[in-house]
């Protein structure tokens, strides 16, 4: 979509009548990459990221609050299934997101205020839990669900807004997504500390109804639908592009990359308390790792505007297998721990910035947003595959022993399969960032005209 020089646009809306005669119809449109109604846009939808994504990340205050209190007798497994079925449920639900837009696009921010109130509700109705089920049902399928459908729709909306500087855009939106993560562990503890569980749900629910009302106000989409315009039957989405070479080596590498990353996010406020510190600094080190993320989508979309996205995955994978041989292996102590937070967390959560730039090269003459539902779909897999290796990986304690290090200093305490796990993921990641780049060199050649 190219932008205009004046805020005038003429739109052909096509649309079938009973006598199938088509109609044109000039619309007003706002002006892509400026003005104050595509910006607004922006910071609505990174609000809406903060909290539809907020409460998932900061799901590893909430499973050491379950398993030492109110479920402690349920199985870890059990327990990360309710973060894991929301994240991946989020994740993988957009492309039937996209395939219902397309029949009832008038509809879909009609269906963005009934998902807000399903979501306020599950988290509501899940204060009076008792059993681990309900959570999981609860929080996790019921809550999952309705966020899917609360972000997809700015996604889907994200290309009719920008064009030239889509890329800084989308990284302005998506770091809502770690700077929900970084404020809300802290939020929730103060919460679960004070009070309980029961009632840090309610007053969440509370909240969530508010401010996403809010800013589901500033979502809209740039190009208006045809107020005419007849349903017909459901339109197959062209998957076609899930067989481009580009798209399967994206799709290995978001897996590698997201097996290593959910495992961190997950579990390093139970490693700050393994070795011995408080729950709150267990809460702030998740706070810094999310808050970390946040700069690193930011400088990662500049990145991306200005150089091939294979370069992001290249160098962030490198770097943060590194940083978990090198430094969570040796994590002590507290100052280690953080330094290893932020060094990790501001590589590794910029990685999502390259998926726009990606999204466009192979998405050729269809939406891009096909594609970033694509990737969607996949990031699913290491949400819910993940968390599981790692509680594999993770010896629950048992009752009056002690975890020390591992052997030489390195590792231990409980944790040496997940670091191993970690490191070998994203320098497979760095891997599939050189395999990229030849994709897209010869991607190039063949587009160039001959």
């Amino acid at each position: 979509m190219s932008t205009t020089e004046t805020d005038i646009e003429l739109r052909a809306f096509s649309h079938t009548t009973s006598e199938t005669n088509n109609e044109e119809v000039a619309v007003a449109l706002h002006p892509a990459d400026r003005g104050f109604h595509a910006w607004l846009f922006v910071v609505a939808a990174c609000g809406l990221e903060l909290i539809v994504w907020g409460f998932p990340l900061c799901f590893g205050i909430f499973q050491d609050w379950y398993l030492t209190h109110e479920f402690k007798d349920a199985s870890e497994a059990a327990v990360n299934a309710v973060g894991t079925i929301n994240l991946s449920l989020q994740y993988a639900e957009g492309i039937l997101v996209v395939l219902l837009a397309r029949r009832y696009a008038r509809y879909l921010r009609h269906a963005m205020w009934v998902c807000l109130g399903i979501s306020a509700l599950a988290i509501f109705l899940s204060s009076f839990a008792t059993q681990i089920w309900q959570l999981i049902i609860l929080q996790g399928v019921i809550y999952g669900a309705a966020g899917g459908f609360l972000y997809s729709p700015y996604i889907i909306w994200l290309p009719e807004w920008f064009s030239e500087r889509r890329s800084l855009a989308a990284s302005l939106v998506f770091a809502g997504m770690p700077l929900g993560g970084a404020v809300f562990p802290i939020v929730m503890n103060s919460l679960l500390e004070r009070l309980d569980f029961r009632w840090t749900l309610r007053i969440w629910s509370g909240f969530l109804l508010v401010f996403g009302g809010v800013c589901i106000l500033g979502i809209k989409p740039r190009l208006p639908i045809a107020p005419t315009v007849q349903m017909g039957p459901i339109v197959p989405m062209d998957m076609s592009f899930m067989k481009a070479p580009m798209f399967i080596i994206m799709a290995v590498t978001i897996i590698l990359q997201g097996l290593g990353m959910f495992c961190v996010s997950l579990y390093i406020p139970s490693y700050a308390t393994t070795l011995g510190f408080s729950r709150m600094d267990g809460t702030i080190a998740l706070s810094v790792y999310n808050l970390a993320s946040v700069v690193g989508q930011i400088m990662f979309g500049v990145w991306c505007e200005r150089r091939p996205f294979t370069g992001v995955v290249f160098f962030s994978g490198l770097v943060t297998s590194i940083l978990a041989y090198a430094l969570w292996g040796f994590a002590h102590d507290l100052t280690t721990v953080f330094i290893f937070t932020v060094g990790f967390a501001s590589i590794a959560g910029g990685f999502s910035s390259t998926w726009m730039q990606a999204a466009t090269s192979i998405a050729a003459n269809r939406p891009a947003s096909d594609v970033m539902m694509g990737f969607g779909a996949v990031k699913a897999i290491p949400a819910i595959v993940g968390p599981l290796i790692a509680a594999a990986l993770h010896p629950k304690k048992a009752a009056g022993a002690t975890l020390t290090a591992g052997p030489g200093g390195w590792g231990g305490y409980g944790f040496t399969g997940i670091t191993v796990f970690v490191g070998s993921a994203m320098a497979a990641t760095a891997l599939m960032g050189v395999v990229s780049e030849v994709a897209r060199q010869r991607l190039v050649i063949n587009r160039a005209p001959a």
